[in-house]
């Protein structure tokens, strides 16, 4: 991802040749949406592929050079969940920590904090757009959002951010992935709280 500084302000983007956002719509956004792929006008570009049993290890693969750009390890009990990107990092594995942590806003909620190569970022829930990326040092600056509207499921990315999908869609990943698993919990509790009644 490139620092805010580089991208064109939104007046430059709409007078000089603008290019919509890319779409990715996930094909299927269901309960195997960590088997999927990302569509952009029907035509698919990435795959989320979960590859172990265990659902511990998804790749995140590019359908138009079959290269595994990045891949997340979640420990299957204790230890830290990774990340490897084959063109960041020198190809090596992270923490995820270490790339990706999580902060509390100043109105209490969760966001996190992406430590790229080119810069600060941040992932932050959004009651509108369910999940927005953002520079660091421009919080109105969109550059990534989830779009929501059944049946449609997508992630947003703006044309000026293309050249960090892989980090974009990693973190979309890893923090779809966290919401699932939340609300999932909560839907146990609730579901154990009336069946133990």
């Amino acid at each position: 991802m490139s620092d805010s500084t580089s991208f064109p302000s939104d007046s430059q983007l709409t007078l000089i040749n603008y290019e919509p956002p890319l779409e990715f719509v996930l094909e299927h956004s269901g309960n195997n949406w960590l088997n999927t792929r990302l569509l952009v006008q029907g035509i698919p570009w990435y795959k989320l592929s979960t590859v172990d049993v265990e659902r511990n290890v998804t790749e995140i693969i590019d359908l138009r050079t079959n290269e595994v750009v990045a891949t997340i390890r979640r420990p299957a009990l204790w230890g830290s969940e990774k990340v490897k990107f084959s063109r960041r990092f020198g190809g090596k594995s992270i923490k995820r920590s270490d790339w990706i942590q999580e902060i509390k806003l100043p109105n209490g909620h969760p966001a996190w904090i992406v430590n790229s190569e080119s810069g600060k970022f941040q992932w932050r829930w959004d009651v509108a757009l369910r999940m927005v990326l953002t520079p660091l040092n421009a919080p109105e600056e969109k550059l990534a959002f989830v779009k929501d509207e059944p049946p449609i499921f997508a992630l947003t990315v703006q044309r000026a951010a293309e050249g960090s999908l892989d980090e974009i869609l990693t973190g979309f990943a890893i923090l779809e992935h966290r919401l699932r698993m939340e609300r999932k919990v909560a839907g146990r509790g609730v579901a154990d709280a009336i069946g133990g009644v």
